[in-house]
């Protein structure tokens, strides 16, 4: 188990997280310039903070109550930066043996040929870095990570300069070597995708400070708060209130009419945010009799665009054309349902997919989530 809490005052930023994570993939998700490479710093020992402590399976690598600080080179992490940090006069076999050289050689060759076999870089082990492709080079750092046998493995945005599918074979490749030697993996990035295929933990950061812990799933479907929604794909966020309870629902009024939702301990009148993410909106098959006749709304589609297999809506309401509703669905739904821009349609918002928020107000407009000109870009994955 891996211990953290750090706190540092800089002249222009505060950073203050406190954290726990198990043997497993842990991503450390946000924006840039939220602290997520200082709290990966600190637990290598390349960066003290004033006050905090770090902590792995019992053993204290920094304390600054007690004046414990284990120097980086003790702590044995396994450390892979962002562009990599492969040493360009060396080869290959001896890019990954650089951290093994006080072993016996007959160790030292083992350790790296099994890294080679692992890392599917057999028949490169003469090569520089700069005679292999951007993917080669991330094995290549990951061998020379792992070859010393680390307690911890750390990467700083180790995958975000590769193209997509070269990002998703080493997404699987990443995943084969935390099972295999079940050591802590505390992963950097502010790609939701990438955060959504790879981790078991989420830790999400804002300004400095660590605002979520939890399982992947409970971060998206039940994040913190507002700008954590937002930040992991909760485009639809609206302001309502609190209408009336029933034993196991509550009712709230919003824009679009009347919401029931699971039951919540909010009072009756009380302002509250709710959001709701865009693969949960389902459109209604006119054809068939509905069961329910609650959270249905009238919309017309306004904008399609395609993000890869699935496609991305935006639809406003019947009733108040100001108000924006996102949806998004996998290109087969789009073709079985016939839908297309320009139609009325009837949506289903089902009442478990509805997180409602404790607090009264949105930053910006009630119905405004995202600009409609990003929408384009959004790439959002369906949990």
């Amino acid at each position: 188990m891996i211990d953290v809490e750090l706190f540092h005052e800089f002249p222009n930023f505060t950073l203050d997280v406190n954290f726990t994570c198990q043997s497993e993939l842990t991503v450390l998700f946000g924006p840039s310039g939220v602290g997520k490479s200082l709290t990966v710093r600190a637990i290598a020992g390349l960066f003290v903070p004033q006050k905090g402590h770090v902590r792995v399976n019992g053993d204290v690598w920094f304390d600054s109550e007690t004046g414990i600080l284990v120097p980086p080179q003790q702590r044995k992490v396994g450390y892979v930066p962002q562009h990599y940090g492969l040493f360009p006069h060396m080869t290959v076999a001896e890019n990954i043996a650089f951290g093994i050289r006080r072993v016996s050689q007959a160790e030292r060759r083992q350790r790296v040929a099994e890294m080679l076999a692992l890392m599917h870089l057999q028949g490169l082990e003469e090569r520089y870095p700069r005679e292999l492709s951007g993917g080669q080079q991330q094995r290549v750092a990951l061998a020379r990570a792992l070859v010393i046998q680390p307690r911890v493995l750390l990467l700083d945005e180790a995958l975000g300069a590769l193209d997509p599918a070269l990002r998703e074979e080493l997404q699987e490749q990443l995943r084969l070597v935390q099972q295999r030697y079940k050591l802590p993996v505390l992963l950097i990035t502010h790609d939701l995708q990438e955060a959504y295929a790879l981790a078991s933990q989420l830790v999400v950061f804002e300004a400095g400070q660590v605002v979520q812990v939890g399982s992947q799933e409970d971060v998206f479907r039940h994040p913190a708060t507002v700008n954590v929604a937002r930040a992991v794909g909760m485009r639809n966020l609206f302001e309502g209130r609190v209408l009336r309870h029933t034993l196991d629902s509550t009712e709230l009024v919003w824009p679009g009419g009347t919401l029931l939702v699971s039951r919540v301990d909010f009072d009756v009148g009380q302002e509250i945010v709710f959001g709701f993410r865009p693969e949960d909106v389902l459109f209604v098959r006119e054809q068939r009799p509905l069961r329910q006749q609650h959270n249905i709304v009238d919309v017309k589609i306004c904008e399609e665009h395609p993000t890869g297999f699935d496609h991305l809506l935006v639809l406003e309401l019947v009733n108040d054309p100001e108000v924006v509703i996102y949806a998004r669905l996998p290109r087969v739904f789009m073709s079985n349902l016939g839908i297309r821009p320009g139609q009325r349609r009837r949506i289903l918002i089902r009442r478990r997919t509805v997180h409602v928020f404790g607090t009264s107000k949105l930053r910006h407009s009630v119905v405004q989530q995202a600009p409609r000109e990003m929408v384009r870009f959004e790439q959002a994955p369906s949990p």
